[in-house]
């Protein structure tokens, strides 16, 4: 069956990332050898595009200048440091052109004033939207942003800081209210949870990477593969399982996009 592909838009920042696998953190002033060195592109929208690019989607990701961030990932558990730059270009301009024959777009709150240019767009001319709510994300300033949103796939610290509680039942009573139509809250390691308005719910187990060697960029992969199921009308559980084997794919090598070469050496020719 041949693979459908769609256009879709994100707004975010993607940052340029250089990576330094370290032996230890130190609180204190010290020197350490590196184990391996790495550079590669980051950003949690700009990494989830580049994902479904990887799956045959058309993307465009609305940003200004790249950031920077340098990253220490501890050599024993693929824990990371991160000193993280942010660009000082201005926010950039959306167009609701940009939206012509866009299928989905996606969102997690940077470039607020352009975020709200683009859901005023997209709810005009009916285009589904995605909101990546990252662990330590949570603002009110973006509580509009995340509540304009159709398909929510957030962090449990996000969850509970929006929620106001901490219970997953009541989590999801609060945050699965129109328009959204779906609801997925990642925690790690114990997997994730996914809630649809039509009654589905259930728990998707984390996979074990082998070696674990960084972290970086997992919940931004799960996103990318998860949103490339949803937009091929696969059944949830599947969406999960793929989006769940990408993310620990992606911990097995270092750099946040590790996942995307991987998925390379698979392609035929």
């Amino acid at each position: 069956m041949e693979q459908l592909s769609f256009k879709v838009v994100g707004i975010g920042a993607e940052t340029r990332d250089t990576f330094f696998v370290v032996p230890e953190f130190s609180p204190e002033e010290s020197v350490a050898e590196a184990a391996a060195y790495a550079e590669d592109l980051g950003g949690p929208v700009a990494t989830a595009l580049a994902v479904l690019r990887a799956h045959g989607h058309e993307c465009v990701l609305v940003d200004s200048e790249p950031a920077r961030a340098v990253i220490l990932v501890r050599q024993r558990d693929g824990a990371r440091q991160i000193v993280f730059m942010p660009s000082e270009a201005p926010e950039p301009f959306f167009e609701p052109q940009m939206l012509d024959d866009v299928r989905l777009l996606h969102i997690n709150g940077r470039h607020e004033n352009a975020c709200r240019a683009a859901i005023r767009a997209a709810q005009a001319q009916g285009v589904e939207i995605s909101f990546d709510g990252g662990a330590g994300r949570f603002r009110e300033p973006v509580r509009d942003l995340f509540e304009a949103s159709h398909l929510r796939i957030i962090s449990r610290d996000f969850a509970e800081k929006a929620a106001g509680c901490h219970e997953l039942a009541k989590m999801a009573e609060k945050l699965l209210q129109p328009p959204a139509r779906l609801l997925v809250i990642t925690d790690g390691t114990r997997g994730s949870h996914v809630w649809a308005r039509d009654g589905v719910h259930f728990h998707q187990p984390a996979f074990t990477a082998v070696p674990l060697v960084d972290t970086t960029g997992c919940g931004d992969v799960f996103h990318g593969a998860f949103l490339h199921g949803w937009l091929s009308k696969w059944p949830l559980e599947r969406c999960a399982e793929h989006a769940a084997r990408l993310a620990a794919w992606n911990a097995e090598g270092l750099g946040g996009r590790h996942v995307l070469r991987m998925l390379l050496r698979q392609t035929p020719g």
